[in-house]
């Protein structure tokens, strides 16, 4: 028999096998259950078609003009009403999982005792999330109860999350004080998370009061991220002030750059607004840079004519935000940020921008990097980039890094330690 460390060995390994096998499934997945569960409560209603209009994505420069009113009509294809779902109106391509829906039509607990017998791996996993669509639509707690109980594994987390979605959609101050119950370990963070994603939606306020009254760690920072990603959707500035008063309070530094990203990237124009006139927002610590990365990440050459429109006494100017502009854009435009980055004069401001303009090269253009990295004015930065640069360089092409060195007019003292160390690698 193998000792009890190899097995816990290889029992992790098969779970991470399970999971990497069916997460290409769970989400369609999900939505199918949430399908099922719709036409399950209301089968003859018709579903409201989206104008595409109104899913166009809107920046803030972007404005969309009505169409003509004389436009002629055109003709579609209307979707069928989904049937009520019962035993007898259950189809599917798949045996096993028509038959895991009709069991759960009649006894959900059986079925989830059935699957189990009768599947294993992904299989077994997408059974128990039908399973779990039917039988949380009607009776969310004791299906909750059943899993934490029963589930072992991904199926465990999958289900949980399945079963607690739709729970918190039809009571979620029950579903908050079940959660509570539960044992601090990843089930309890699954479920929280689950929660607040659609309690937030509802009732923002409430949502933020439970997440409030977790002690702090790590439960209490893993739901407080998904209550900012789902708030920042409907309303980003108060969600964005949540984060700022628990990065205070708790020190969740890395929640206020979170909400600080996801704003920037809804609108960079009111997330600016939001540091300039919110007591404190300039002054949070990764608050500025956050919204800078985010905003060079999705328009970069917007955000370096921004950065190049502030003065120097402007609260959120600071020469080394260069370093993380020039970083991100360099990402996707290195022609553009290359020649943005040559008509900076000399100074501080350039120095930070070469600096991250070479951390991104290193990758794509090591010859490129290191002879930007020699043109920083200040020696003691200019040396500590260039030696980064060429240790960086020299694990994939040493000899040309070598060469590279022993050409250069580099201080004698450089030359010899950037040699020595090219050598020992």
């Amino acid at each position: 028999m193998l000792p009890r460390k190899y097995r816990s060995g290889l029992t992790v390994g098969f779970d991470l096998l399970l999971l990497f096998g069916v997460l290409p499934f769970v989400a369609g997945l999900r939505l199918e259950l949430e399908e099922l569960r719709a036409a399950k409560a209301n089968p003859t209603e018709e579903p409201v078609i989206q104008s595409p209009v109104e899913q166009i994505e809107v920046s803030d420069a972007e404005t969309i003009e009505e169409e003509p009113p004389n436009r002629p009509n055109l003709e579609m294809i209307m979707p069928v009403p989904k049937p009520e779902l019962t035993a007898e109106a259950i189809e599917t391509e798949d045996p096993f999982i028509a038959e895991a829906r009709r069991r759960a039509l009649e006894d959900p607990e059986a079925a989830m005792l059935w699957v189990q017998m009768q599947a294993s791996g992904p299989e077994r996993l997408r059974g128990m999330l039908e399973v779990v669509a039917l039988w949380a639509a009607d009776d969310s707690q004791n299906a909750l109860l059943w899993l934490e109980s029963n589930a072992q594994g991904l199926a465990r987390i999958e289900t949980l999350y399945s079963g607690m979605d739709l729970w918190s959609q039809q009571d979620p101050a029950a579903a908050s004080e079940w959660i509570t119950g539960m044992a601090n370990d990843g089930s309890k963070v699954t479920a929280s998370k689950a929660l607040v994603a659609n309690w937030v939606r509802e009732d923002p306020a409430a949502a933020a009061i439970w997440v409030g009254g977790i002690e702090p760690g790590s439960l209490r920072s893993e739901t407080a991220n998904a209550l900012v990603d789902s708030w920042i959707e409907v309303d980003p500035e108060s969600a964005t002030i949540w984060a700022m008063a628990e990065a205070e309070s708790y020190g969740e530094h890395d929640l206020m750059a979170q909400a600080m990203t996801s704003y920037t990237a809804k609108s960079p124009r009111l997330a600016e607004a939001f540091l300039r006139n919110t007591s404190g927002a300039a002054d949070a610590p990764g608050a500025i840079e956050s919204y800078i990365e985010a905003y060079a990440k999705r328009y970069p050459d917007q955000a370096a004519n921004w950065y190049d429109t502030l003065p120097e006494y402007d609260k959120l100017y600071d020469p080394n935000h260069a370093e993380i502009l020039m970083r991100e854009w360099s990402r996707t435009d290195s022609v553009a940020a290359s020649g943005w980055l040559n008509d900076i004069p000399s100074g501080s401001k350039r120095d930070a921008a070469i600096k991250g303009f070479t951390t991104t090269m290193m990758e794509f253009e090591p010859v490129a990097a290191v002879a930007w990295s020699n043109q920083i004015s200040d020696p003691v930065q200019r040396t500590e980039t260039l030696k980064n640069s060429i240790i960086a360089w020299s694990k994939s092409a040493p000899d040309e890094a070598l060469e590279w060195v022993n050409s250069s007019n580099l201080a004698p003292d450089v030359r010899l330690s950037l040699t020595s160390e090219i050598a020992a690698d």
